[in-house]
């Protein structure tokens, strides 16, 4: 059993209206905010009236247990538990319902042209339906979509840290900003080396010295940030101190504070009322003794390992959060080698097609602040392809419901992708 959402408000049964469809993916369960007003796919939702269209929402399976007997895993000692959860069943499990849907509602081909749509993981998958079923879905928004599957994404925190030189846009940073932040996690680095260096975190972070010493806890301190560094979920909008590139960037170019290294002190003291601790922003599992499913599919098909290699652009402390630091998850938790997985990386792109599928009737649009688009699609490899890149958006903020504080440029994205979905809907799209 796989749940959907449905909102039929404009849409009148036996129209030639088209249909919209809203992918899931990894993120919380769907529910019947997908097809109202939600971060997934309100792009769609917000053309609804001026289409007439019929909107679907339908949950991947795994992410999502509605019931016991919708759990797609009733034993998770058996030898292959997972064996259905991946991108190519999910692909699948759509196709499925569109021929459900198809009958209930008494749609026709080509009457109902369906439309997908999604962000991120869902984003791809959105894309995917239409180059791997072009027969059931005549066109697709995917939004921020990394299709790209990498072992090794050391783009990741590459494009992390050129956001934090984005002036405009409303985005707020600068050059200035980008080296701050850099230097004082490469002085950290040298500090952890020296007793007074040490000793001086602890003055300046809490904890002891000694804790300094430790390799994990240096790693744990620093190979991901000293404090909250948005890019993906960057919000312009926001107030809280410290929340948004801006308001970081105002704190690390504030010489009179002191240091680079006391500087981020500030910051993270600034945010510490109400930033999230590391543990709660962590890949979450489905629910208290379940597997780690969005681990499982990194291992089984993406890879996706955010790094920060020494002599990358990485703006944190360099060299802790390493490929090789990685390796033992997928070996541990699901008994996948690291050859296994970059062998299940190098099937992902060749069954896609990766930056250079193959279809029409796509559009990938991306955010220029958003680190995913490393691994997406920046230039239209043919014809049927449009690529959109939103300057200073982060992960699919487009896809958001509109605010009166949306960037100018979000707004602009919104109207041009409408402008795409109309124009597939009024042409032939090749399979």
């Amino acid at each position: 059993m796989q749940a959907y959402y449905v909102n039929d408000t404009f849409w009148t049964p036996g129209s030639d209206a088209p249909v919209f469809l809203c992918v899931g993916g990894e993120g919380p369960p769907l529910d019947g905010s997908a097809v109202l007003a939600s971060p997934h796919c309100n792009i769609a939702v917000e053309h609804l009236q001026a289409t007439k269209a019929l909107m679907f929402a339908v949950e991947h399976r795994f992410y999502g247990c509605h019931n016991m007997s919708a759990c797609p895993v009733q034993n998770f000692d058996g030898p292959t538990p997972l064996k259905f959860l991946s991108s190519r069943q999910a692909l699948a499990d759509l196709a499925n319902f569109h021929q459900f849907a198809t009958g209930k509602y008494g749609l026709t081909s080509p009457g109902n042209k369906w439309i997908s749509f999604g962000g991120s993981y869902p984003g791809m998958l959105a894309g995917w339906f239409r180059i791997k079923y072009p027969h059931l879905v005549h066109g697709s928004i995917a939004s921020s979509a990394p299709v790209h599957a990498k072992l090794d994404m050391q783009g990741y925190n590459n494009v992390a840290a050129e956001a934090y030189s984005v002036s405009d846009n409303n985005v707020g940073g600068s050059e200035a900003c980008q080296a701050a932040i850099a230097d004082g996690h490469r002085q950290i680095g040298i500090m952890f080396n020296t007793t007074a260096g040490r000793a001086t975190l602890a003055a300046l972070f809490g904890n002891t010295p000694e804790w300094y010493a430790d390799y994990n806890n240096q790693a744990q301190f620093a190979g991901n940030g000293v404090a909250y560094f948005p890019s993906q979920g960057n919000d312009p909008s926001c107030a809280e101190p410290g929340c948004n590139i801006g308001s970081i960037c105002t704190t690390m170019t504030n010489t009179a504070t002191g240091t680079t290294v006391q500087r981020l002190a500030k910051l993270s003291q600034n945010q510490a009322k109400w930033v999230p601790s590391r543990e709660s922003v962590k890949s979450v599992k489905s629910s208290a003794g379940e597997p780690d499913y969005w681990g499982y599919q990194t291992c089984a098909e993406f890879g996706f390992y955010q790094t920060c290699e020494v002599g990358s652009e990485c703006f944190y402390t360099q060299g802790y959060v390493t490929l090789a630091s990685m390796d033992a998850f997928c070996q541990s938790e699901f008994n996948i080698s690291v050859d296994k997985v970059s062998a299940n990386i190098n099937l992902t792109n060749a069954v896609y097609g990766g930056v250079t599928p193959v279809g029409s009737c796509l559009t990938y649009p991306n955010g220029e602040v958003d680190p995913w688009h490393a691994l997406s699609i920046l230039e239209a490899p043919s014809a049927g392809f449009n690529a959109i890149m939103v300057p200073g958006a982060s992960h699919h903020a487009w896809t958001h419901p509109s605010l009166p504080t949306d960037q100018a440029s979000v707004v602009a994205a919104r109207q041009t992708i409408r402008e795409q979905v109309d124009a597939y809907l009024g042409q032939p799209c090749d399979v």
